[in-house]
């Protein structure tokens, strides 16, 4: 796979975002809104004490007509972190997968993730379940989220 600019973030950066060390607190609510004609997107801001990283977001998505389709970004700099796909496959990856950065080669890593909440396939989603991916990925990501700052798509 080919390697993506991380504006500007070092491999200690990234080491340091995706740990305690960071101290990444999400702020406020996870707002949504419909992108495009039936993207459903959710953003919530996250602060880090990493220098040149003191702002970032979590974001989760997905689009109509397949809600069990999830898709969520850490990111920072305008470049993601860390990434999940839940269901989906696309460049030989099969159903739910994570996204890393590997410094080193500046390439993507792929893996199978055994953290994270099953979303059953089909056309709806059960109240619940996008909140309970989503504070998978937070706490993998090191994410301190607030209490009261969920919301479910659509409100």
């Amino acid at each position: 796979m080919a390697g993506r600019e991380l504006s500007g973030l070092t491999s200690t950066d990234l080491a340091a975002l995706l740990s305690p060390l960071a101290k990444a607190t999400a702020v406020g609510q996870l707002e949504w809104r419909v992108k495009k004609p039936r993207c459903h997107e959710g953003v919530i801001k996250v602060h880090t004490v990493v220098a040149d990283c003191p702002l970032g977001a979590l974001r989760i998505y997905f689009v109509e007509p397949r809600p069990d389709r999830v898709h969520l970004q850490y990111l920072v700099n305008g470049s993601w972190v860390r990434r999940l796909d839940v269901n989906d496959e696309h460049r030989g990856v099969e159903n739910t997968h994570k996204h890393t950065h590997i410094p080193a080669t500046g390439r993507e890593g792929v893996y199978t993730p055994d953290d994270i909440p099953e979303v059953p396939g089909g056309p709806t989603v059960a109240p619940g379940t996008y909140r309970r991916v989503f504070e998978a990925f937070a706490a993998e990501c090191h994410i301190e989220l607030p209490d009261g700052y969920w919301t479910e798509p659509g409100r």
